[in-house]
């Protein structure tokens, strides 16, 4: 007697016969074929697609890096990588189109060795956090890395291996990093590595800005001689002429957290100022002059910045975290200024100077975030 067995489709059994929700939301960065959906920063040929991945050329090193074309804030990543030999280089996340990635935004350090560096180990956030364990591979061998970024907790996964699981709002350091950015590969040295099977899954958004120009002109107030103009597509406010102000029609309380992304002229100077009770304000410095009393980032004739981190005719971003009392400045990532003892009121206009005869500067994309009281 033969037995009959019929075939049942799987989904009538209520098995998957497709990916997982979670599985399903990622999206695929990379098509294995060129470079659609990347952009290259820094001189042509440093990124090429080879063996159906992204390989760094090493044609020209540092600071030539591969960025996605879209920013990102909240994601689980994941992609894979291997070394040709000795190799060093990253994965940047959350980095700024200007400036320094690694120290503005974050960056995962990546090597063809497994020695302990520090914060400057494989695997590390680098001169932020050591990795808790080395699992890499050698050079040849492809490794595969899971990035969980949901603000405030990091949490990062190296051949299957917890390498960081962090509170990126009480770190010392990456709690003052940008937290929205672009993905980027770097290329700093001339031994390649190959990069593959990047895929994100983003996450909701939790951030709140205040955009300071989101009503151009209109939303601002003006004293002085110069001429004031805005580009609506780029949010950049600039000035010609001389010495004068714009200022925010709205006043802000501390505590909070000031960004403005800012380009001099050679030799020139103005500055960002907040708590302006119409005479009386606290401004930070924008003077790219190393030999200068007050240089870029320093809290003007209260606190002089340490050194200089920005130059004329390229834009540098200025944080500003204002607790009333105390205030840190950020330049480009790194802390210049700071003092505990501003002296009231902790509330006021925020301003923007042309301060240079005949001069020019220009301010983008000026916001503001509450901050929770320290």
């Amino acid at each position: 007697m033969k037995r009959q067995f019929a075939i049942i489709p799987l989904s009538l059994l209520g098995l998957a016969v497709s990916l997982p929700a979670a599985e399903a939301d990622f999206v695929s960065l990379f098509n294995g074929r060129d470079l659609s959906g990347w952009m290259t920063e820094g001189a042509p040929g440093s990124f090429v697609v080879r063996d159906g991945a992204i390989y760094t050329t090493g044609a020209h090193p540092y600071p030539a890096w591969l960025r996605s074309e879209q920013e990102y804030e909240n994601f689980v990543l994941r992609f894979s990588y291997k070394t040709r030999g000795w190799y060093e280089g990253g994965f940047l996340i959350h980095a700024p189109l200007h400036g320094p990635g690694s120290k503005m935004g974050f960056k995962l350090h990546l090597r063809h060795d497994r020695h302990a560096y520090g914060a400057r180990s494989p695997g590390a956030i680098y001169d932020a956090a050591t990795p808790l364990a080395f699992p890499g591979r050698g050079p040849g061998q492809w490794n595969r890395v899971e990035v969980v970024c949901d603000w405030p907790r990091l949490r990062v996964t190296l051949n299957g291996t917890l390498i960081h699981d962090l509170d990126m709002s009480q770190h010392p350091v990456l709690r003052h990093r940008l937290r929205r950015g672009y993905l980027g590969i770097q290329n700093i040295c001339d031994n390649g590595a190959w990069f593959k099977d990047i895929e994100i899954r983003p996450l909701p958004g939790k951030t709140g800005w205040t955009d300071l120009f989101a009503d151009g002109l209109a939303g601002l107030t003006f004293t002085g001689n110069s001429k004031w103009t805005f580009d609506a597509t780029t949010k950049t406010l600039s000035a010609r002429g001389d010495n004068a102000m714009a200022y925010t029609r709205e006043s802000f309380a501390a505590p909070y957290e000031l960004q403005v992304w800012v380009k001099t002229m050679v030799n020139g100077n103005g500055g960002v100022t907040f708590n302006d009770q119409g005479g009386h304000h606290v401004e930070i410095q924008c003077f790219n002059t190393p030999d200068a009393t007050n240089p870029t980032g320093s809290l003007y004739g209260i606190a002089p910045a340490r050194r200089v981190v920005s130059r004329d005719e390229a834009w540098f971003l200025i944080q500003l975290f204002n607790y009333g009392r105390r205030a840190e400045v950020f330049v480009n990532g790194e802390r210049v200024a700071g003092t505990d003892a501003l002296a009231p009121p902790y509330h006021g206009r925020v301003g923007f100077q042309q301060h240079t005869p005949r001069g020019f500067i220009a301010y983008r994309a000026a916001r503001l975030r509450r901050l929770a009281k320290p």
